[in-house]
């Protein structure tokens, strides 16, 4: 997760309950924070067959 307002960032996880931990911790430390974005990366693999 990112922060839209200061661009801090949570801890990189698989299991999507620790960036909303840090989101919900980070809201609460900076209470005019109110918008994040999910930042979500997908592997993608092509080859070529001759």
């Amino acid at each position: 997760m990112q922060c839209a307002v200061d661009g801090e960032t949570s801890p990189t996880s698989d299991d999507s309950a620790e960036p909303q931990d840090w989101v919900l911790r980070h809201c609460g430390q900076n209470p005019s924070h109110h918008t994040y974005r999910e930042i979500i990366t997908r592997p993608w693999r092509t080859w070529r067959q001759t």
